[in-house]
């Protein structure tokens, strides 16, 4: 796609490294195309490359699934108190994708006795993120309809997200005396960070929760990044300005060999950078900012605030605001 003028309007090109959602309109695409730039007749032209390749795997949620749908007696319905699990913890979207293409592959003849008892868990779904949050809606919608959506917004990263889900479920799980509070189960995927169940599982005294990490993902680097992301600086190569958006450290390292930005032959240096001035570029957050700093000494140009589609276009509307770029 290549960024195109419109009467008085210009597209600015905003590329990010990530795959759009599944199943409904990315949320930055949602934000970014209703916030035109503030005093400009500039509009956001939102562009996806996937830097990474999942491969969901719903074998072991499938299992947990039908566990809500044994019954105690032949005429009973399942519900939240026969579930072994007492809520579900979604870092990622693709947690997420892999949840809900467990539902969309349940067996015809386990449909009924499945998504019937799912229907009447009351457990909360705890999500890191707008995001994820959102992904989550539909799930709860169509599968879930009397879980509870916690975190997004006010969880925008794993720290916090562990810390909401020690107050909130110790508040929201009551168990009669002499019953053991029930386990969470954090969806996630082959290499992951421990931040939220290591935070839970190691809380003082009856503050604890424990934690079943289940893999339903793995990921690898895309065989067409290469090809994908050149195509798409070739697109909007005759735009004024582009930025560029990072989501994780593979997404960093990919992008600057791309881009040519490495300087020398062991990818350590990235004094080449100026060579493309009208480039910018954003990470999701200070993790993988901090990550481009120290194997690269690159220095990217914004850290948002947030890890959100709002973090992440104050962030570039600042930028743009003391740099007088437009």
């Amino acid at each position: 796609m290549v960024a195109t003028e419109n009467h008085s309007e210009i597209s600015i090109p905003i590329i990010f490294l990530k795959n759009p959602s599944a199943g409904h309109t990315d949320p930055y695409t949602s934000h970014f195309v209703s916030h035109p730039i503030p005093s400009q007749s500039s509009l956001y032209k939102p562009m996806y490359v996937p830097v990474l390749e999942h491969y969901s795997d719903t074998a072991p949620i499938l299992d947990m699934l039908s566990q809500s749908g044994q019954s105690k007696g032949p005429d009973q319905v399942n519900t939240s108190g026969d579930f072994p699990y007492g809520g579900l913890i979604f870092t990622s979207q693709r947690a997420v994708e892999a949840f809900a293409s467990a539902l969309d592959s349940i067996p015809i003849d386990d449909v009924h006795d499945i998504n019937e008892p799912l229907r009447q868990l009351t457990m909360p779904l705890y999500a890191v993120g707008p995001a994820t949050a959102h992904s989550l809606e539909e799930i709860k919608k169509r599968h879930m309809p009397c879980c509870l959506i916690r975190g997004g917004e006010q969880a925008g990263t794993g720290d916090l997200l562990a810390k909401l889900i020690l107050q909130d479920y110790n508040d929201f799980w009551s168990p009669a005396a002499g019953e053991r509070k029930k386990p969470l189960v954090f969806l996630t995927g082959a290499k992951h960070r421990d931040i939220v169940p290591a935070t839970i599982m190691s809380a003082p005294g009856n503050q604890r929760i424990e934690v079943k990490t289940m893999v339903v993902y793995a990921t690898s680097e895309s065989s067409s990044f290469a090809s994908d992301i050149a195509k798409a600086l070739v697109a909007t190569s005759t735009a004024h300005i582009r930025w560029i958006v990072i989501f994780s450290p593979t997404g960093g390292e990919s992008l600057l060999g791309a881009l040519g930005w490495l300087a020398d032959s062991n990818n350590t240096k990235s004094s080449l950078r100026r060579a493309n001035p009208e480039t910018f570029i954003v990470t999701i957050g200070p993790t993988t900012r901090d990550y481009m700093k120290k194997t690269f000494d690159f220095s990217v140009d914004v850290c948002a605030a947030t890890p959100s589609p709002e973090g992440v276009r104050q962030g570039i509307e600042e930028f743009m605001r003391t740099r007088v770029v437009w």
